[in-house]
């Protein structure tokens, strides 16, 4: 009774209200990180993507994109036998983060499982030095920058060809967009991996989805800590919190922001089979945060 009142009390949060602006572009990043100094040639990768509008910014984890349009050729497949097979290459990042620089404010959305929670964050500054080298990354011509942040120094390149003031992660600030980033000892690294307009209709927005829930840095912290240590009983107790609506418990719409326009067809899968890939085996531990200082 009490965790499904404990989950039931969190449902009832409201998320705060937001600007649902329509992103104009999307700038794509292959994303890795040494998390373990120990084993590093065992790091971090995932594939992450930055929403760019005129008053903010979205980043996120890709992968999950990209695993559903794997999902979808292989059942577009006229061979397709029912059998899916699903390879994790990466490892999805589980925080989100929406930059409004008009009003120095950044939104850090973490998820646990299924679960949305939105924190309020203090907002980045970089005091950025721009350096006269230049080079050209997918085409467009971009200028070095330098700065310290979080206890590491960065080195990006940017390009005014581009002129939205965003970038991967946390990074922002520079007159035009930010393609690349890599700190100093390589072990924080944003590689360029594409740069796509926005002209059609989108259901995501530069804010969190719906389903996204009010809570606090504490909050989160405890719910991770179960997820981790009983996934099982973790679910169960969501489960019985969103499907309990007699004892007054609030659903919240899973609708919102989605990075995914596939439609599968679930009807043709017989069985899932999810495997990892061999050749990708990061490391389990973290002694090196991307933040080495708060």
């Amino acid at each position: 009774m009490k965790r499904i009142l404990f989950f039931g009390l969190l449902l009832f949060g409201a998320t705060k209200s937001y600007t649902q602006e329509k992103p104009l572009a999307k700038v794509h990043y292959n994303f890795k990180h040494v998390n373990d100094t120990t084993q590093r040639d065992k790091f971090i990768k995932d594939e992450v993507v930055t929403y760019l509008g005129e008053g903010g910014s979205y980043y996120a984890s890709y992968s999950g994109t990209r695993m559903q349009e794997d999902m979808k050729k292989q059942m577009d497949d006229p061979a397709f036998d029912g059998n899916l097979v699903i390879l994790k290459r990466t490892s999805p990042i589980s925080e989100t983060y929406i930059i409004e620089s008009a009003q120095q404010k950044m939104t850090e959305i973490v998820k646990v499982a299924t679960d949305e929670f939105v924190l309020s964050s203090v907002y980045p500054e970089q005091d950025w030095e721009i350096l006269e080298e230049t080079k050209d990354i997918g085409g467009y011509s971009c200028q070095k920058a330098t700065t310290d942040f979080k206890g590491r120094h960065y080195m990006v390149w940017f390009t005014t060809e581009i002129p939205l003031s965003g970038g991967p992660w946390k990074l922002h600030g520079l007159p035009g967009l930010i393609l690349s980033a890599k700190d100093s000892k390589g072990e924080v690294e944003f590689e360029y991996a594409g740069f796509d307009k926005i002209e059609d209709e989108t259901g995501i927005r530069i804010a969190p989805s719906e389903k996204a829930i009010a809570s606090t840095a504490s909050e989160v912290e405890k719910l991770q800590k179960a997820f981790r240590a009983n996934p099982s009983a973790y679910m169960s107790a969501r489960s019985s919190a969103t499907t309990n609506v007699s004892g007054g418990i609030m659903v919240r719409s899973s609708s919102g922001n989605s990075n995914s326009s596939a439609t599968l067809d679930t009807s043709k899968v017989k069985s899932i089979n999810v495997k990892n890939d061999d050749s990708y085996v990061p490391s389990k531990i973290t002694n090196n945060p991307i933040e080495l200082i708060p």
